[in-house]
Order: structure tokens, then sequence, then C-alpha cells
């Protein structure tokens, strides 16, 4: 039997050597990184960007970079609605009906609210939802407005004209037409009326501030066209109403767009109004909805205070 070269045995002892301190180093580098990803937490899923996780809904979201240190979302939005209902307790006083408020800052999505889930009959600020509906059916459709229709839309929303609001709410399909439309804008909660009543349509201060915010934000099944069309003549009112609703929160030199009106219904009164409103350089979608005034001057004059103390509670802490 040969035998091996005398050198040979003391080869094989340093490749050994060698192959043993590789190994060691390299499981020392395995178990350093994972004991780092550990301390990190999970990436992003499979496909997820960054941008696509911290992505935020206009209504309802908080924007975390604005928050103080411990504060959450949920936390923010618990003392919005504290201050707001307290203002509301404050500017009130001791007028008794059911009110309804909700304030939302475009800019943060920081939103206070105020009985949010409460049902209401919309009373004159159906037009704004009858006009979206209309809007976003001559998109769907591919057609433009009609001459018709825009002289219909612009008596409805600048001059509160019933006749014309009627004849806008056949030509979507009564609560049919408005309800298939409502999906689409995310109004989850307003139930279109029956028969030709378009007034007599129930809504919700939720649904009316995501009404704004599909107006007012690109988060919307309206294309930008459409929405700056409404929201002009939301901004026409100013010339033709006294500044009561939305608009009395404002300065004299702040823009705003409006849709408000009040209804007589069973000897008693319903007032509401809905609106966009610029404050301290931020834009605000502002929501007030009541019923069950005994008159509507005194209607009128909740309804002016309750928008005024949204406003001031969102400037103050969004």
């Amino acid at each position: 039997m040969r035998r091996a070269p005398a050198h040979a045995g003391s080869l094989r002892v340093a490749e050994r050597l060698a192959f043993v301190v590789t190994f060691a180093l390299m499981a020392a580098f395995v178990v350093g990184v994972s004991v780092l990803a550990a301390r990190a937490g999970p990436g992003p899923a499979l496909g997820q960007s960054v941008a696509a996780s911290t992505r935020t809904d206009p209504i309802g979201m908080h924007s975390l970079r604005k928050l103080p240190a411990g504060t959450t979302p949920a936390l923010q939005a618990k003392a919005l609605n504290a201050r707001l209902a307290a203002a509301l307790r404050a500017a009130l006083g001791t007028r008794k009906a059911q009110l309804s408020v909700g304030v939302t800052d475009t800019a943060t999505g920081a939103t206070a609210l105020f009985r949010a889930a409460s049902h209401y009959d919309a009373g004159g600020i159906a037009a704004a939802d009858i006009l979206a509906a209309l809007l976003y059916q001559d998109h769907r459709a591919g057609r433009r407005l009609s001459h018709l229709d825009a002289g219909l839309a612009a008596e409805m929303i600048d001059n509160g004209s019933g006749a014309a609001a009627g004849r806008l709410w056949q030509a979507i399909g009564q609560s049919t037409g408005l309800a298939e439309s409502d999906r689409a804008l995310r109004l989850r909660h307003t139930i279109p009326a029956p028969g030709s009543a378009w007034s007599m349509t129930r809504t919700t201060v939720a649904d009316q501030l995501q009404l704004l915010a599909d107006l007012a934000t690109s988060h919307s099944a309206l294309d930008l066209a459409d929405r700056t069309y409404e929201l002009g003549l939301m901004a026409k009112v100013r010339a033709a109403a006294p500044r009561w609703g939305v608009p009395a929160a404002a300065t004299s030199r702040t823009h705003y767009a409006v849709a408000d009106g009040y209804l007589p219904l069973h000897g008693r009164f319903v007032v509401g109004s809905i609106g966009v409103v610029e404050c301290d350089g931020h834009e605000l979608l502002v929501v007030v909805l009541s019923q069950d005034w005994a008159s509507g001057r005194a209607g009128i004059s909740a309804v002016r205070a309750a928008a005024i103390a949204a406003v001031r509670v969102m400037a103050a802490g969004a």
C-alpha cells in the first residue's frame, strides 16, 4: 500500500482549521442579521410600496406628522370631538332642537364630529347631491352637461330654485338615480326621497362631509372639471344670499362655497348648511344639520353659531 507523503497530514489540519474559522464567521454574520431584522420589525408586504402603505383617506383619518408625540389619531379625534361638543354647548346655550355638526381639515384629515350619524331631512342642501349625481352620470355616459341642465343647475344652486331642483331630480332618475350615484360618491347612509319630494331626502353629517370631500379633493368619482364646476356655482351663492350658514365662519376676505336652506315641516323647521371655507390657510369642510325648530329664524341663528364654533375648534386644534 502506498504511503502518503510525510507533509500531507499537516496540510489537512490547516485546511480543517480554515474551514472551521470560515463557517464560524458566516454563522456569526447570519445571527447578527437576524437580530437586526427582528429589532426593526417586518418590512412592507411583497409588492407594496412605502407610498401605498402610508396613504390615507381624506375623511376620518389624521396626519401622523401633525400629531404631538405620544398622540394617536384616535386620541386626537376624541379630543377634537369633545372640544366641538363643548364649543356647541357654549354657542347654543339653551336653544332646543336636534343639531349635528362636522368639520374636516382637508390638509391634515383631522375631523371633529358631533352626532354625525343622526339622520335629517336634507331640505335645500340636497341640491348639492343632485348636481353631483347629474355630473357623475353625464361623465360616466361620456356626454357634456347640456345648456338646459347648466341653466337649471345655476338656478338651483345660486338662486335656491325648488322648481329647477325638481326638474334635475327627474333628470337624474329621482331616488334610483341618486342612490346609484351616491354609492359611487361613497355616501353610504343617505336615503333618497320617494317620488318627486327631493327635499325629503334623508342624510347625515358624515355623508355630507363625504360629499364635500368628493367636491374639494381628488379622492372622488367626479373629475376635476366637474368638481370645479359645482364648487364654482356654490361659490357664487355669496353674491345672492346673506351669510348665515357656513359663510358666517368666513371673513370678508375669505373664499367659501356653500349650499344651504330651510324647510317648513309639520309646523317646525329643518335648517342646514354645508360648505367649504378657508381659515388661516387651511381648507375646511363644514356641515351643520338641524331640525325641529319653532321658527326658521331660530334655526338660522343656531346654524350660524354652530358653524362659527366648528371652524374655531378646528382652527385652534388641527
